[in-house]
């Protein structure tokens, strides 16, 4: 990466998130910019498109009616507003750049100029009437002319030559995400679904450096920490961070654990940001286990219809689950997190150091969802769980934060495809469909989430081996992984308790459905089982 660029993402970062797309007519201007602002979650806006609704008639007609110049000085008026506005993408016509006044408004801008050959752009444009340029004779003479205007203006080239929009959407958001400088040992993870790319940040000590891995916030004045009793220290930590770059810390205390998951506490926390004068631009900061991380979340996505929201995860637990994907909830009196929404953090700053992570609280919950992610998707991950077994015990922070970088891999990849669980997201509720009803038949207790899904993965392991898609080598895989852990492998439940849970459950649909798996790294989802069938993975579990 030249020194030019890491300039150029710096003046963005600190200024303004507006990314321009420039680039020869078929370098797929409005497919990647379509899909580069869906997973920012800020709008696109395509200018010849923008022109043409506003005169109502077509860049071709336009090029006939009035002539090419008339259109470029338009062309140039409608970017100069278009830049002057909220954060979007923004795609220029092929020709934009050849404008000295379009030019220079492009500096206050990051400019992604995507570059193509001029024969596979030929290619793929074709036969295209609707773009006046391709009437010229010497359109190769148009592409040679502009090629040193992109080249002039741009702060990041991709080369889209033969490459899915995905992938090269992929590449602008790793680095129009990634802070200017992040401390040493930090590994980042970046989460794309649509409607919110964030980077999660892992590493030692990064508490002290929340400020700094924050992405662009130019509109934000306050920030809104909610935090419960045992993360005071954190979130004073985080508010002192924040002061230097211009935001008004705010401390917004509640009750630990589920007592905080409740409609009640929402109304608390919202009546508290609207006296505070909070507004969409500002930023609510979740300190925090999974309770906090979850209403954190389910506030940012509600109050002022949407605000900024950042996530501290001080728990295993939620460092490895709650933290990453947008899931958020608050609770009924029956119901866990049966009231909630998707709605993405901007970034999320996951400090392993012994002075953050709280070994007697949602640890255990935390190692079931490594394991779990271990045996959804990486063999190797099971492998390094059983060989780091005590050092992973001890909260080594080292190990950790690369036992839970690999996971968050995982997860992220998951979400990344499938934000709103039609798809492959719902392997990451492996032992979850049994977890979810023992939860409510377990005794309270910090991980009693926890050993539910422990308890959960062997249930369905049984089950798996039951329907012939197992060894039983592999039951006893889970069994041994699970107890080294300190986490359940045996009790009795009913299946009469199951059902009256069961019926209750958000994703009950005329029974229920399992995830299982076929191998390590190969579950498969929506399996039903007979009620014989779960009767005798029961009588397992009991054993």
């Amino acid at each position: 990466m030249n020194d030019t660029f890491v300039g150029a993402i710096s003046q963005w970062v600190e200024d303004v998130a507006m990314i321009v797309l420039v680039g020869f007519m078929g370098a797929g201007k409005t497919t990647i910019g379509y899909l580069l602002a869906e997973k920012l979650g800020i709008p696109f806006v395509d200018i010849d498109i923008l022109i043409e609704r506003r005169e109502r008639r077509s860049v071709t007609q336009i090029f006939v009616e009035s002539g090419e110049q008339a259109f470029r000085q338009m062309e140039h008026d409608t970017i100069v507003e278009t830049l002057n506005g909220p954060d979007a993408v923004v795609a220029l016509g092929g020709g934009a750049v050849e404008h000295p006044g379009t030019r220079l408004i492009l500096e206050s801008a990051m400019v992604v100029y995507l570059e193509v050959d001029y024969d596979e752009a030929v290619l793929r444009i074709g036969h295209d009437t609707y773009r006046p340029m391709m009437a010229n004779p010497n359109v190769r003479d148009i592409y040679n002319r502009r090629l040193p205007f992109y080249r002039q203006v741009a702060s990041l080239v991709v080369n889209t030559g033969g490459r899915r929009a995905e992938n090269i959407v992929g590449d602008i958001i790793a680095m129009v995400t990634t802070p200017n400088s992040v401390p040493d040992g930090t590994k980042s993870v970046l989460v794309a679904p649509m409607g919110g790319a964030h980077q999660v940040h892992i590493g030692i000590g990064l508490v002290a450096h929340f400020a700094q891995l924050l992405p662009s916030l130019p509109h934000a004045k306050k920030g809104f920490i909610v935090y419960s009793g045992p993360d005071q220290d954190v979130a004073s930590e985080v508010a002192e961070s924040i002061k230097p770059i211009g935001l008004v810390p705010e401390m917004i205390q509640v009750p630990i654990g589920s007592r905080s998951k409740t409609i009640a506490r929402v109304e608390m926390i919202c009546e508290r940001l609207y006296r505070s004068n909070a507004h969409s631009d500002d930023l609510l900061i979740g300190v925090g286990g999974e309770s906090v991380c979850y209403l954190s979340g389910f506030v940012a996505a509600t109050f002022s219809r949407g605000m900024k929201l950042a996530l501290v995860p001080s728990t295993l637990f939620a460092q490895a689950d709650s933290a990453i994907g947008g899931k958020n909830g608050i609770n009924l009196s029956d119901g866990e997190n049966m009231v909630g929404t998707i709605y993405q953090p901007s970034t999320v700053v996951s400090d392993v150091s012994g002075t953050v992570i709280q070994k007697e609280y949602e640890f255990r919950s935390g190692l079931a969802e490594l394991i779990k992610h271990a045996l959804i998707a990486d063999p190797e991950l099971v492998d390094i769980l059983t060989s780091k077994r005590e050092a992973i015990l001890s909260a080594d922070p080292v190990v950790l934060a690369d036992v839970l970088y690999r996971s968050t891999l995982i997860k992220a990849a998951i979400v990344t495809a499938d934000e709103r669980e039609q798809g492959d997201r719902i392997f990451l509720n492996y032992g979850h469909t049994f977890g979810h009803a023992f939860e409510q038949l377990l005794p309270l207790d910090p991980d009693r989430h926890g050993d539910a899904v422990s308890l959960g993965m062997m249930a369905a392991a049984y089950l798996s081996y039951r329907q012939g898609r197992i060894a039983k080598s592999l039951v006893d895989l889970h069994r041994d992984l699970l107890s080294s852990f300190n986490l359940p492998t045996q009790r009795r439940f009913l299946i009469s308790e199951l059902n009256k849970v069961w019926i209750r459950n958000k994703k009950y649909r005329s029974g229920m459905r399992f995830i299982l798996l076929n191998d390590i790294g190969k579950p498969q989802g929506g399996v039903r089982a007979s009620e014989d069938e779960i009767a005798e993975v029961l009588d397992d579990l009991a054993k």
